[in-house]
């Protein structure tokens, strides 16, 4: 029982080793023939991320409105950091060149990708504390089926223990969690009361019988005109009447209306909303099997370098280069936090399930 109790106790991801590569060329325009040209992994301790996730609820409980663009997080002091370069094992296509500034001619004296090479990426993953995620961005359909196809060709294969999370679907259905959650949570501006016009001496009161069905409307001229005569007071009747309610002018009715509204919007904003719990945040992703459903974004907007550019209000400086790659999308998951890591522990799946590229893929019932 003890053992089992330390067991849940563990933490299900413990360390994010956040993965890019460059290639030769995209897989679809050489019949899934591809070469990896460089490699490089940035890798932190997960619960960092529960730290900055505060910082983010901080600021969403401050309005849109008057929030200014999150600042750039700095990157965590203990970062592991691996960065390789390969001679190229084909021609590099001239799209990719213009991109990642990489060439045949470049890369020749490189060393290729061969068992040392991924012996060492191998060692690199192993030294983490486990259990390690790899994160790559749109990594499911790219960078994931291209290592494993790469290790596989040299007939080695990362730790059981290893899972993987595509951060591309990570970002798109957080963002839309968060957009779901303040469409409830948005206070509707109080509208503008409008008080009809009334006859003097014209308001009905409506006076409430032991028979709840009926009703009797007495305007009040006529009851003016009825107890102009009393002078006694007929005690007998007073008993058997209902207490009737004050009347109020629709002046006073539209101030009292506004002054309850008021208060109630104070007690609301006094009180800060309760701080969700990691587990919490895990159901809001459970069930979702993303790695198993393929969704596809808007176009161009959640690109590496538009989600950095659009979070941070700065400019993706040397996109698609590894390292660079790697460096923004460590501050994104830096800056989604807590959300992340919740998405994460849901829905990672182990390394060993991924398709290498150019595997028949083995549909899910």
């Amino acid at each position: 029982m003890p053992e089992n109790d330390g067991q849940e106790d563990q933490p299900k991801i413990s360390t994010f080793a956040v993965l890019d590569l460059e290639t030769t060329n995209l897989p679809a325009h050489n019949f899934n023939k591809v070469g990896i040209t460089e490699l490089c992994i940035y890798a932190f301790e997960a619960a960092l991320l529960k730290e900055s996730g505060e910082q983010r609820e901080v600021e969403e409980g401050q309005g849109k409105n008057e929030v200014p663009a999150p600042s750039l997080p700095p990157l965590p002091r203990v970062l592991h950091k691996l960065n390789v370069l390969f001679q190229a094992s084909q021609m590099v296509h001239p799209d990719a060149e213009r991109h990642t500034g990489l060439n045949n001619y470049i890369l020749e004296r490189e060393s290729k990708l061969n068992d040392n090479s991924a012996q060492m990426i191998l060692n690199f993953v192993k030294h983490l504390p486990s259990p390690v995620c790899l994160v790559a961005h749109n990594g499911w359909h790219f960078d994931f089926p291209i290592v494993r196809k790469a290790f596989a060709n040299l007939n080695l294969d990362f730790p059981p223990t290893v899972t993987c999370l595509d951060s591309l679907r990570a970002f798109l259905e957080i963002d839309d969690k968060h957009s779901r959650e303040e469409g409830l949570m948005k206070i509707p501006q109080s509208l503008p009361v409008k008080v009809e016009e009334a006859e003097p001496l014209n308001y009905f009161l409506k006076i409430e019988t032991e028979n709840v069905d009926e009703a009797l409307e007495v305007s009040v001229s006529d009851r003016l005109e009825e107890t102009k005569p009393i002078k006694e007071i007929d005690w007998r009747l007073l008993n058997e009447t209902t207490p009737k309610r004050p009347i109020l002018t629709p002046k006073e009715a539209a101030s009292k209306r506004r002054q309850m509204s008021e208060s109630e919007y104070d007690e609301l904003e006094a009180t800060p909303p309760a701080k969700r719990t990691l587990g919490s945040r895990r159901k809001l992703f459970s069930g979702l099997k993303c790695a198993d459903r393929k969704r596809f974004p808007p176009k161009g907007k959640y690109s590496l370098g538009s989600l950095f550019e659009r979070t941070f209000k700065q400019p993706a400086t040397n996109a698609h280069q590894a390292e660079a790659d790697v460096a923004m999308l460590t501050s994104l998951i830096q800056h989604y936090g807590v959300d992340f890591l919740a998405f994460a522990e849901e829905q990672a799946i182990p390394f060993s399930q991924v398709t290498p590229l150019g595997s028949p893929i083995r549909r899910k019932c």
